[in-house]
């Protein structure tokens, strides 16, 4: 089990993702947005719209995780998840907006979720047994990854 001191952290290091994103992207001109610096990557406008989407599917996973004995957790694949959602035409700050709210929905949750809950497993698809605590870890790598994609493309 987590130490509380530890999932304090964790939850102020996931409530700091849509701060610091929003922070860093509030002085782009519209132009930053659909550049891509890497072909294989989201442009910051696809980051937007990929983070504000999986803040319901991490929610919802948490959610089973909690309520039900060893769900079943499918994986996504991504880039059909852009297309269908139209990442490349969306406005950003609605984006940005559904990012913040969606991870306020996830943290009052998360912060009402009793500790011995946070041990509760899903099994994954993709990545096999997972905890609560392990999802809570994968989505704070989940940020940092596309936190530090925001700051390489904006040192462009």
């Amino acid at each position: 089990m987590l130490p509380d001191k530890a999932r304090y952290y964790l939850m102020h290091g996931l409530e700091a993702a849509p701060v610091v994103i929003d922070k860093m992207l509030a002085d782009s001109p519209e132009v930053d947005f659909d550049r891509r610096p890497d072909p294989e990557r989201f442009t910051l406008r696809e980051v937007i719209c990929h983070l504000a989407d999986w803040e319901p599917i991490w929610l919802e996973r948490i959610r089973r995780m909690a309520e039900e004995d060893d769900p079943h957790l499918l994986g996504y694949d991504e880039g059909q998840l852009a297309i269908d959602n139209d990442y490349a035409h969306a406005d950003p700050q609605h984006q940005l907006r559904r990012f913040r709210e969606g991870r306020a929905s996830l943290l009052t949750y998360l912060r009402n979720l009793p500790s011995e809950s946070w041990s509760r497993r899903g099994v994954h698809s993709e990545w096999s047994d997972l905890n609560i605590t392990g999802m809570a870890v994968l989505m704070l790598g989940h940020d940092g990854y596309h936190t530090k994609q925001v700051a390489e493309w904006l040192a462009e």
